[in-house]
C-alpha cells in the first residue's frame, strides 16, 4: 500500500473515533447536568434499576385549587372591598356561536340552563314556593337593575369559576356533594321548595342537568383549579363579629328605612321584577344560608345597596340590618332541626333553636327584640314612628324580658296545602321526629349518593 493510500485512510478512521469520542462526553456531559439539576429541584431525575432505560420520575406533588390573579391579592383583593370596582374591570362572558357548545344539545341545555337561572320562579313554579329567582343574589338576568347574564354579576355573588370546586364538603350533614346536589340545595332552602305543588327537582331532571351545563360553561375559560378572588362572601372575623345577643335589629330598623326600603319596601315585599322580599311568604326560608347573621351581613356589605356597595362601612351596621331581616316570619323548612346534627348548628344560626337555646333565648333572639321595641316582625309596612327613641337599649340581650312567643313564632307555613314529599312537617319543640322524606333530603341533597337523590 502506498503512503498516499494510507493518508486517505487514516483521515476517515479519524473523523469516525473523534464522533465517538465526542457522542461520549456529550452523553456524560447531560447526564451530569440532569443529576445536579435533580439534586437542587430543577429538573426530574432519572430513576436508576430500571434495567438501564432510565425512567422520568413525575413531581410528587401537585397543584389543587389556587387564587389566580395573586397581585390582586397582593393589593387587598382577598376579597370584594370598596375600590376593587375602581381598579378591576370584569366582562361579561357573551353567550354566542364562539362561546357555546358545538353539539345542538349541549347547546340548547346550557341556553335553557341560563333561561331557568333568570327567571326561576317563572320556569319552574311547580318546584318554587316563594317568589325569588337564583339571579336575585347572583346578578343578571332578566332584571333590569343587573349588569351581564345571570351568575356573572360580580357586584352580587358571581358563579363565574365555581363549577371547579365542587364535589364539595358541607357541613350540614358532614358529607360531599356535587354540583347538582347543590343546586337542588338551593331549591329546598332559598327556592322554598318544600312550599310548592311538586317540591325539589329530582336529581336527574333535564332542569336540574341544564342548570349544572349553564354553570359548567360559565367556567369554560377560566383557569382549572383556579379560584377567583370574588368566589366567596366574606362574612367578619374576629374584633368585626358582633356577638349575636348583642346584634341590634331595632337600630337595624333605622338603618333599613334609610337604606333599603327604596328597593325592597318599607314591608320588605320588594318590588316585582326588580328587587326580591326580603321576608314573609314570598322569601326564602329559615334553613337557607341567607337567614344566618354573619352571612347575611357579609353580602349586605359586600353588594348592598346594589350599585353602591360597601355603603355601609361599619361592620356593626351591617349586622344590625342583617338582624332586623332575619327577625321577621319566613316559611319553615321542615328538615331544619335536622340541620348540623352533629356538630351543632353555628352560633350564626339565629333561627335554629338550638342556637336560641344555646344563647338563652326560647325563640330567635332578634324577633324577640323586635316584638319587645313593638316593630311588626310580619309583613307590615314599618315607618320611623314605630321605632323607639332609645335604640341602644337593644345592644343589651334582654333575654328576661317576657313576650308572648316561641321559637316557632316566625314560621309561615307555605307548605300546608302540598302533599309532595318534600313539606311533610312533624317538628316537634324538642328537635323533630323524621319522615322518610326528609331522611331523602338530608342523604340526597346535602351530599349523599345521586342514586338517592334521583
Amino acid at each position: 500500500m502506498s503512503k498516499r493510500d494510507s493518508t486517505r485512510l487514516l483521515k476517515p478512521t479519524l473523523l469516525v473515533v473523534g464522533a465517538l469520542v465526542a457522542g461520549v462526553i456529550v452523553v456524560f456531559a447531560v447526564n451530569g447536568a440532569l443529576a445536579f439539576m435533580s439534586d437542587t429541584g430543577g429538573a426530574p431525575s432519572a430513576m436508576e434499576g430500571d434495567g438501564g432505560g432510565g425512567v422520568i420520575q413525575l413531581p410528587g406533588t401537585w397543584s389543587g385549587s389556587e387564587w389566580y390573579s395573586p397581585e390582586l391579592r397582593d393589593e387587598g383583593f382577598e376579597y370584594k372591598n370598596a375600590s376593587a370596582g375602581d381598579e378591576v374591570e370584569f366582562v361579561p362572558k357573551e353567550m354566542n356561536n364562539s362561546t357555546l357548545p358545538e353539539n345542538e344539545n349541549r347547546r340548547e341545555l346550557v341556553q335553557y340552563g341560563r333561561e331557568i337561572f333568570a327567571n326561576t320562579s317563572n320556569e319552574m313554579p311547580n318546584h318554587v314556593g316563594n317568589e325569588l329567582s337564583c339571579a336575585n343574589c347572583h346578578g343578571g338576568g332578566d332584571l333590569p337593575t343587573t349588569t351581564g347574564m345571570v351568575g356573572q354579576d360580580i357586584d352580587m355573588i358571581p358563579l363565574v369559576g365555581t363549577a371547579a370546586g365542587y364535589p364539595e364538603w358541607t357541613g350540614r350533614t358532614e358529607r360531599m356533594r356535587d354540583m347538582r346536589q347543590r343546586i337542588m340545595g338551593c331549591f329546598l332552602r332559598s327556592m322554598d321548595a318544600p312550599g310548592s305543588p311538586e317540591g325539589v327537582p329530582a336529581y336527574d331532571s333535564r332542569e336540574i342537568q341544564a342548570m349544572e351545563s349553564y354553570m359548567v360553561w360559565l367556567n369554560k375559560g377560566t383557569p382549572s383549579q383556579k379560584v377567583p378572588y370574588w368566589r366567596h362572601i366574606r362574612k367578619p372575623e374576629g374584633d368585626e363579629k358582633v356577638n349575636v345577643t348583642e346584634a341590634n335589629p331595632v337600630r337595624g330598623a333605622e338603618l333599613y328605612l334609610e337604606n333599603c326600603a327604596s328597593c325592597h319596601g318599607a314591608d320588605g315585599q320588594g318590588t316585582p321584577g326588580q328587587y326580591p322580599p326580603l321576608w314573609g311568604e314570598g322569601s326564602y326560608n329559615d334553613g337557607a344560608g341567607m337567614g344566618r347573621l354573619y352571612t347575611s351581613a357579609g353580602f349586605i356589605r359586600e353588594a348592598m345597596p346594589y350599585g353602591t356597595a360597601h355603603t355601609f362601612t361599619d361592620w356593626r351596621d351591617v349586622h344590625d340590618v342583617a338582624a332586623f331581616m332575619n327577625g321577621h316570619k319566613r316559611p319553615h323548612l321542615p328538615r331544619q332541626p335536622k340541620d348540623w346534627a352533629e356538630s351543632g348548628a353555628p352560633d350564626e344560626g339565629i333561627y335554629y333553636q338550638r342556637v336560641q337555646e344555646r344563647f338563652g333565648y326560647d325563640m330567635n333572639p332578634m324577633t324577640k327584640k323586635l316584638m319587645i321595641a313593638g316593630i311588626p316582625i310580619g309583613s307590615q309596612e314599618i315607618n320611623q314612628s314605630v321605632i323607639p327613641d332609645n335604640v341602644d337599649r337593644y345592644d343589651q340581650p334582654l333575654r328576661d324580658v317576657e313576650v308572648n312567643g316561641s321559637w316557632q313564632t316566625t314560621w309561615i307555613r307555605t307548605y300546608e296545602d302540598h302533599d309532595n314529599g318534600w313539606s311533610t312537617n312533624e317538628t316537634e319543640s324538642n328537635n323533630s321526629t323524621s319522615t322518610d322524606a326528609q331522611e331523602l333530603i338530608g342523604a340526597a341533597i346535602d351530599g349523599g349518593s345521586s342514586q338517592q337523590a334521583s
